[in-house]
């Protein structure tokens, strides 16, 4: 440690050491660079009280531990999330027990960032080290930069001693109304059981396997309550004689009776007795969505307007501070909050779960054969009936009009490629409501369900039309209820971790992910590991991205599809203008699609077989092409998923190969790649390969030690290969039907057979 030391005399307090103590100081200037020289100004310290960055809570732990210091006050002035940093269960015990002995105080700002690092060091000699400068306790502090400090020793008691002391208490007062794991310590205290104590410890951090966390138990309550009005509703369309009340299928439901009245059409005669209450407005209406098709005479996207129905949750059995917060933010929309419940308007709950999620509440009800989305004071329903041929023609057609822009405006060297893969990305949307239940049917503890739930990944270039696509896939979910995404700048840990305790499967959509923040949400890549039969429902996630492969751990849970293709994106663009109205014609055009494969799904419950996912809805895509009496186009990837098919990291090798990029040298029992492009480039190549091919990359050279194997994959022979198969190639572009053995997709062998026939 570089430093200056000196002797400070403070004259104005030197004839009164019964007040000031020996009115002076010791005083050090340093520069400190390595983080342990700085932590053994702490060693062995009685008391530390701090106002300091820190993004790791084990420094905590650490510090009170392996540092003997007694205990420890801090305000930690960055950290927005400072609980989500606690990722493992031992971490979280030794917390807890720091807190309970009286060691631990972390206290969390509650506004805007505290800046200041500053340190009250209290020794057992009633000496104090008061610390003050750029130094602090975040890992990145120390990486990247040295620090400088300032550290003036005196007694316990000094003017200076207590001056600097009230400086902390005034950060503490003015920017700190909550510590951490405040909350989890008086829960703790009312556990019954060591069991149920380690329980909630889990639930906290996040691991836990066998209840629900908290605010998961509040959501559930409240999912219950929707569900009831959703069974209610029903009843009443399917048997009006057998229903406790009745709905009207009107516009205004406010003047309706209790009468059912279909769509121009008059009352049923036989309720006289009821009809004469015509003031009364009922508990429910029933309404027409504002994109229904008018191809048919029932109703597409119903409504329920429900603006009385109110939503309950209990509180007794939950953490104090939870049912808290929870109660808080519903009060100002109008909830009642008492002792051991929350009342809250549908309204309420439904505007909560938006803006605390960036999604709507979502449920599927198999027993009621009901999807319900939840839109302010209304629940949006699947359609009524079964899709006439005519609704079927117009729904699919309008889906080929989105996909054929790539045709009609893309620039791409793989177009079926790729309008193929653009509709496999609408199977994937339609089936992720859906997951909740085949993660039921699919549990089991031999199944890793992170392999067989994946994540929907998109890539492709900032104009390839990928965020679009997404978006109107939530259109087409949501009945324009949701039009865009989450922006990928307002998402981490804890925006992952909290949309699994909403009890909402509505897809969770991250635009213009980076591959990096991807891979630094730890939660993704065991997003499904701890669920059981009684976890609330959680999304899918949907990611769109510009870059290329993610982390082989990320990408066996991911279902990886590449928009390879360019659209005009700029008005000086050729093309431009036709591009856009061509497709704001697509979509401004009512589509009920997903209502008529819910419908469908729900009748046919397609999970109960345990052998498919999004098998399912390509099934019944094929069955409202048979329907229609519409011919499937070349595109649609009718018998196996798109990127099975269209194999991207095939066709980008097979180009190069025919183009005379690539060259192959033989190897004992192997061969090697040799790429005319940058080293960078190349890595993409090697990551696109399966690993059964044991691939590995070496400057601009791939290293593959299945060559048979490798050869089959890309369509010719070893010989070709070695032999300079771009003088042989007449294609311009390879057949995408090239042979692709069962596990080639990369998460196993059983994920291969689940999104087969």
């Amino acid at each position: 440690m570089d430093e200056l030391t000196a002797n400070i005399s403070f004259d104005r307090f030197a004839d009164m050491p019964e007040f000031y103590g020996s009115g002076s100081a010791k005083y050090r200037l340093a520069m400190v660079k390595e983080r342990g020289d700085f932590l053994d100004l702490f060693e062995g310290a009685h008391h530390v009280d701090a106002v300091t960055y820190a993004e790791t809570p084990e420094l905590m732990v650490k510090m009170l531990t392996e540092y003997n210091i007694g205990s420890l006050d801090v305000l930690i002035g960055n950290a927005d999330d400072y609980a989500g940093q606690v990722n493992d269960v031992s971490t979280a015990r030794s917390l807890v027990q720091l807190r309970q002995d009286g060691r631990l105080t972390v206290r969390l700002k509650n506004r805007k960032t505290v800046h200041s690092k500053i340190y009250r060091i209290v020794m057992p000699d009633d000496t104090v080290k008061l610390v003050q400068g750029s130094a602090n306790l975040s890992r990145n502090s120390w990486e990247y930069h040295t620090n400088q400090i300032s550290v003036f020793t005196t007694d316990v008691g000094t003017e200076l001693d207590k001056e600097f002391k009230r400086f902390i208490d005034e950060y503490r007062e003015s920017y700190s109304s909550q510590t951490l794991l405040e909350g989890l310590v008086e829960a703790l205290e009312e556990a019954d059981s060591p069991e149920e104590r380690e329980n909630r410890i889990e639930y906290w951090v996040g691991t836990a396997d066998l209840d629900v966390s908290d605010t998961a138990a509040l959501n559930q309550d409240a999912v219950e309550d929707l569900k009831d009005v959703a069974d209610q509703v029903t009843a009443v369309v399917d048997d009006p004689e057998e229903a406790d009340e009745t709905v009207a299928f009107i516009e205004e439901p406010e003047n309706a009776d209790r009468t059912i009245v279909e769509p121009n059409d008059s009352a049923i005669e036989d309720d006289s007795d009821e009809t004469d209450d015509s003031d009364e407005s009922p508990d429910v209406g029933l309404v027409e969505s504002e994109h229904e098709t008018s191809l048919t005479d029932t109703l597409d996207r119903p409504r329920v307007r429900a603006p009385d129905e109110k939503i309950r949750m209990g509180t007794s059995k939950v953490d104090k501070d939870t049912a808290d917060e929870f109660g808080t933010s519903l009060r100002d929309r109008g909830a009642t909050v008492e002792d051991h419940s929350i009342t809250a308007p549908l309204s309420a709950y439904n505007k909560q779960v938006k803006e605390s999620t960036a999604i709507p509440t979502m449920s599927v009800l198999p027993d009621a054969e009901q999807v319900v989305i939840g839109e302010d004071d209304e629940m949006i329903l699947v359609a009524t009936d079964e899709p006439t041929p005519e609704v079927l023609d117009h729904c699919l057609e309008t889906i080929e009009d989105y996909i054929e822009t790539v045709e009609n405006h893309g620039y791409t060297q793989s177009e079926t490629a790729v309008m193929a893969q653009m509709y496999e990305a609408f199977l994937y949307g339609f089936w992720a409501p859906f997951a909740n239940q085949y993660a039921e049917a699919l549990s089991s503890p031999s199944r890793t369900l992170d392999n067989v739930l994946q994540h929907l990944y998109i890539e492709g270039k900032s104009d390839a039309g990928k965020d679009k696509l997404t978006e109107y896939i939530l259109r087409l979910i949501s009945d324009n209820t949701v039009i865009s995404g989450v922006d990928a700048d307002d998402v981490g840990v804890g925006e992952i971790r909290g949309i699994r305790e909403w009890d909402t499967s509505f897809p969770y959509a991250i635009i213009d992910a980076e591959k990096r923040k991807i891979q630094n949400w730890s939660p993704i890549r065991n997003y499904w590991g701890d669920w059981t039969p009684t976890s609330v429902d959680q999304p899918c996630l949907i990611f769109t991205t510009n870059d290329a492969l993610p982390k082989s751990e990320f990408r066996n849970r991911m279902k990886i599809l590449s928009m390879d293709v360019s659209f005009p994106s700029n008005p000086e663009d050729p093309g431009f203008r036709e591009a856009q109205e061509d497709l704001t014609q697509v979509l401004e055009r009512e589509n009920p699609i997903f209502s008529y494969v819910a419908r469908r799904m729900l009748t046919e419950q397609p999970w109960t077989d345990g052998n498919g996912t999004i098998e399912g809805v390509r099934r019944i895509f094929r069955e409202f092409y048979d329907e229609a009496g519409r011919e499937e186009p070349e595109y649609f990837p009718a018998d196996e998923p798109a990127e099975k098919k269209y194999d991207t990291g095939r066709l980008k090798w097979q180009r190069d190969i025919q183009g005379g990029r690539v060259t192959f040298e033989s190897e004992p029992d192997a061969i090697t790649a040799d790429f005319d492009r940058e080293e960078y480039e190349v890595y993409d190549y090697e990551k696109r390969l399966p690993k059964r091919f044991m691939s590995e990359k070496s400057s601009t050279s791939v290293y593959i030690g299945a060559p048979e194997e490798f050869a089959e994959w890309i369509g010719y022979s070893v010989d070709e290969l070695l032999n300079g198969a771009a003088e042989t190639s007449t294609d311009n572009e390879p057949s995408a039907g090239a042979k692709v053995s069962s596990d080639e997709n990369e998460s196993s062998g059983f994920l291969s057979r689940l999104f087969g026939d």
